[in-house]
């Protein structure tokens, strides 16, 4: 193992391992926050982060196996993340798909909240720098389930956007329909690359 391998598995557990903390505690935040207010992008943005903290814990091992030398260890968290991260995908697309057609027809309304704007707005300032970086050191280390856990914190980074449109718009217009439509383009978005992780690509 060279030296510049060395350091990119160091960072990568590094980036993992901020990406758990990070999401666990905003994440968390956003999930009890849109409990109280009933805002279904802000749970989608909030259990997305949840997940992406799960498959974060499983690469921080991964990444930590390598660098110790059990290189057939690390293949195996490989494959259980990527897999993990393709059922992450999926879950969390049919969710929204399902809440995001409900609140459609039934016309649901969701309450706002200050807390829940400031919530998206902090993640849009931290997630694309963790997306980002990941997905550079993933074509560095060949990992396919590093790029989908990058993927994963994109998706937090668009549900981001959509959660702080939604209750925007919401608090300024009054329109509720943003925060369910929002969601639904999301779960599609999550549902083809969820297909393409469970495939291996």
């Amino acid at each position: 193992m060279t030296d510049r391998h060395a350091q990119a598995l160091r960072r990568a557990a590094q980036l993992t391992g901020a990406t758990v903390l990070w999401n666990l505690s905003v994440g968390g935040a956003a999930v009890a926050t849109a409990v109280a207010t009933g805002s279904l992008s802000l749970v989608g943005f909030g259990v997305n982060a949840v997940v992406d903290s799960s498959v974060s814990c499983l690469l921080v091992w991964r990444f930590r196996a390598a660098a110790s030398g059990h290189s057939g260890r690390a293949d195996r968290i490989e494959r259980l993340a990527l897999r993990a991260a393709g059922a992450a995908f999926t879950i969390i697309a049919i969710y929204l798909s399902v809440q995001g057609a409900r609140s459609l027809l039934v016309g649901k309304h969701a309450g706002t909240s200050l807390f829940g704007i400031v919530e998206a707005s902090a993640a849009l300032a931290v997630l694309p720098y963790l997306a980002v970086a990941k997905y550079r050191l993933s074509r560095q280390l060949r990992s396919r389930a590093l790029r989908a856990d990058s993927l994963l914190t994109t998706s937090g980074v668009a549900l981001a956007v959509v959660a702080l449109a939604s209750l925007v718009v919401q608090r300024v217009s009054g329109w509720s329909g943003a925060d369910p439509a929002g969601a639904l383009v999301i779960a599609a978005v999550l549902a083809w690359q969820g297909s393409q992780s469970l495939r291996g690509r």
